[in-house]
């Protein structure tokens, strides 16, 4: 088997546990709709994902280490596939915490055991360099490709219940189990510690909450947005819109090159928000360029400048075993921003109405990427 092949095997794997993760975005509506849970109950549900990864990170984190890569991409496999199962049993906002909760530990699973394995099994000085480029583009082209997959489904076979996709990933799946369980495993497993505390290098704490602000921003859209747009009798408009911020922001991964990691999050900044006032204009008057315009933004912003900026500076400011717990520490800010403007958007919406409770959260947002742009700017570069 080549190294190439290997690398891809691994990539299919991470890709269909990515898919699982946005499979059943076009449908989150109306599991709230059918259960009676408003905005606050699906948010509550939806974030049951990040909640998960933030509190088991710092085991999860090294565990491919101790017990080797293979069985851990090959639970995240089992895991995912097991919350598509919970979502055709039982469709609602009950099955759905169950499964964005089994989604959050298969992605914990493989975050870092699968780009190591596939650096690992690859070959050649760039070695490194190509497998973590193949998992960034297996994940980010995943989180596209399952609710877009899912939304064409419902437009071209109806609105019956579980769709055709929820078939497909289960039997992809299953497919992919053996095929990864015959990959070697050639690194020994090690005597590490079970617990990797995520840190902060000095001079990283704004451009990793500028992923606070980012994702804050990704998870409004995916739950608040969508529930808003169902209300006003729009609701396919909110999934359309996900899946164009999650592909802008895979295109702008590729295209951003090598620029200084301060000054991608410079420049995420204020896009992420002229996105986002977009987006939330857009839900209001229920616009389709507005929102395909603004989700574009958010995307780039997102998943392209602030996220690469990031993860850059915390690379840069930190050296070996440290960079790990730096990357960890990214994801830890921006998992927290994945849960509570979500959270506390959708339950302003319960309370207060669509309006206020979005024109508020795009304050509070703009202050915040306001202070983050001083903070940076006052950083020697």
């Amino acid at each position: 088997m080549t190294s190439t092949s290997g690398v891809a095997r691994i990539g299919a794997a991470v890709f269909a546990i990515g898919f699982s993760t946005t499979l059943a975005m076009p449908l989150f509506t109306s599991y709230a709709a059918r259960d009676g849970g408003g905005a606050g109950g699906l948010s509550a549900a939806f974030i049951a994902y990040a909640a998960t990864l933030i509190v088991t990170a710092p085991l999860l984190g090294g565990l491919s280490d101790r017990v080797g890569r293979r069985p851990c991409v090959l639970a995240g496999l089992v895991l995912a596939g097991l919350s598509t199962v919970a979502l055709m049993v039982a469709p609602g906002l009950a099955a759905l915490a169950v499964a964005r909760a089994l989604q959050g530990l298969a992605i914990g699973l493989v975050a870092g055991g699968a780009t190591a394995w596939a650096a690992e099994l690859a070959t050649g000085p760039e070695a490194g360099r190509q497998a973590a480029r193949a998992m960034a583009l297996a994940t980010a082209g995943a989180f596209a490709a399952g609710g877009l997959c899912t939304l064409m489904a419902l437009w071209l076979l109806g609105d019956g219940e579980p769709p055709v996709t929820f078939w497909l990933h289960v039997g992809i799946v299953a497919l992919l189990v053996p095929v990864v369980a015959r990959l070697p495993d050639p690194r020994p497993v090690a005597r590490v510690a079970w617990l990797r505390v995520p840190a902060f290098p000095r001079g990283t704490v704004a451009s990793s909450f500028g992923m606070f602000a980012a994702w804050g921003v990704t998870g409004v859209t995916i739950t608040s947005v969508p529930s808003a747009l169902a209300a006003a009798g729009h609701p396919r408009l909110g999934p359309l819109a996900v899946c164009f911020m999650i592909l802008a922001g895979t295109a702008a991964q590729q295209a951003i090159g090598h620029l200084p990691a301060r000054r991608l999050s410079l420049a995420g900044l204020p896009v992420l928000a002229a996105g986002a006032g977009l987006v939330i204009l857009g839900t209001l008057g229920a616009s389709v360029p507005l929102l395909l315009l603004g989700g574009a933004l958010v995307g780039s912003a997102a998943y392209g400048f602030l996220f690469v900026g990031a993860l850059a500076a915390a690379s840069e400011a930190a050296s070996g075993e440290d960079r790990a717990r730096a990357a960890a520490g990214v994801f830890l800010v921006a998992h927290a921003g994945f849960c509570v403007p979500p959270l506390l958007t959708g339950l302003a919406m319960d309370a207060f109405g669509t309006g206020p409770a979005l024109a508020g959260f795009w304050v509070g947002l703009a202050v915040l990427c306001a202070w983050l742009a001083a903070a940076l700017l006052r950083r020697p570069a």
